[in-house]
């Protein structure tokens, strides 16, 4: 409800019918006759009028350049919630991707127990049955380091290898 308070600027008083309360309404006349008295000190031949059109010039330069601040604030703030929109998407894909690899590292932990425990059982099993020679190792292996007829002789180097080594030469 719009309540009706007289202020005094510029020793003239005035009655101002608003909304806002009598402390606040004093408060911008209070602002207002500071901003007079420093425009007008020290220049004679200044009117209150003339005062008045600076101080109006003033505050429409203040008010336009905090809307032109409060402009670029918004656009700020709409990067900055655009940014944390697509981080929030991606937070939620890689969510569902470790999500998605956690369920495969337990289905293959379980099917390797399944595997160790069949080797297991099969290892056990393998235990009890003796596993046959080779015929063709036992043939070829035989006598390979003894001494031949033509001095040739299959000698291991110094990695474990073994080459021919012809004692005449």
């Amino acid at each position: 409800m719009a309540e009706v308070y007289r202020i005094k600027i510029f020793n003239k008083e005035y009655s101002i019918q608003t909304e806002e309360s009598e402390e606040y309404t004093k408060k911008l006349a209070d602002t207002l006759n500071k901003k007079l008295s420093e425009i007008v000190q020290g220049i004679s031949n200044m009117t209150p009028v003339d005062g008045a059109v600076l101080v109006a010039l003033d505050c429409l330069d203040r008010s336009l350049k905090a809307d032109i601040n409060i402009d670029k604030i918004r656009g700020q703030i709409k990067d900055s919630v655009d940014e944390a929109t697509k981080y929030a998407e991606q937070l939620k894909e890689s969510n569902e991707e470790i999500s998605k690899l956690t369920a495969k590292i337990v289905k293959l932990e379980d099917e390797l127990k399944e595997a160790n425990r069949l080797l297991n059982r099969q290892g056990a099993s393998r235990q009890t049955v003796k596993q046959k020679p080779n015929p063709e190792y036992e043939r070829y292996t035989k006598n390979v380091n003894e001494p031949k007829d033509d001095k040739t002789t299959f000698v291991p180097d110094k990695n474990g290898q073994t080459s021919f080594f012809n004692k005449d030469k």
